[in-house]
């Protein structure tokens, strides 16, 4: 991994009378699988939604230049859509033409094994199929950056095994931020891991330097508690 691929400086955004973010600076190395860590209201969704240009912070600036991929935590999908038509829709809005969106919805849909179902509608999918398909679309075009909000919620283990293959096929040549509450998963995914609670980041490291001495990540994190 060489350089930065992303770097936010001193983000302040507020709710109300609730920073949501206070002075968040963050800087994550090119090809890095990024853990964001902290508990519920800490700043990391609102975050990744800054960074994704879906809100605009007071304060503080983000500079970072290339493709973006959002999972968000909850979303809807057109329901009376088929999945093909879905990503292959989102694929052309990317600039593709139509072979080349059509080869790479079949593509991530055979990664999260889903293309047996690529013609059924939206509506009949199950609630954990209908959050690999939202996992699908946030893939499509190998994007530079990828922000995943709790990615393994609502999958069975053996989807949220290929989902790890999916996201460590990226390491060191793109880079992925996940948020979640599976410090086991993120042990087993994550190159670097961000502390971060109250609007701000308490703690960044390489996971090998936040786990010396064979500490696991849930000790190190209880222990900013």
């Amino acid at each position: 991994m060489i350089g930065v691929a992303l770097e936010s400086r001193g983000l302040v955004k507020r709710y109300g009378h609730c920073r949501a973010l206070d002075g968040f600076s963050l800087a994550i190395p090119r090809g890095a699988v990024l853990g964001l860590v902290g508990p519920n209201g800490a700043g990391k969704t609102t975050w990744m939604m800054s960074v994704a240009k879906l809100l605009r912070c007071k304060a503080g600036e983000t500079v970072f230049s290339g493709s973006i991929g959002l999972l968000p935590q909850d979303s809807e999908l057109p329901l009376e859509m088929s999945v093909r038509s879905l990503l292959s829709g989102y694929a052309r809005l990317q600039g593709m033409s139509a072979a080349d969106a059509a080869r790479a919805a079949a593509d991530i849909l055979e990664r999260v094994n889903l293309l047996d179902r690529a013609d059924a509608s939206i509506r009949s999918l199950s609630h954990g199929m209908r959050k690999r398909v939202m996992t699908a679309q946030c893939f499509l075009g190998d994007p530079d950056l990828v922000l995943l909000d709790e990615p393994m919620n609502g999958l069975d283990p053996v989807e949220a095994e290929r989902l790890r293959k999916v996201i460590l096929a990226r390491k060191d040549r793109k880079t992925t931020v996940i948020s979640s509450h599976h410090l086991l998963d993120l042990e087993r995914l994550c190159t670097h891991v961000a502390f971060v609670d109250a609007g701000r980041i308490r703690r960044f490291g390489s996971l090998a330097e936040l786990t010396v001495d064979g500490r696991t990540l849930e000790e190190v994190y209880l222990e900013q508690a």
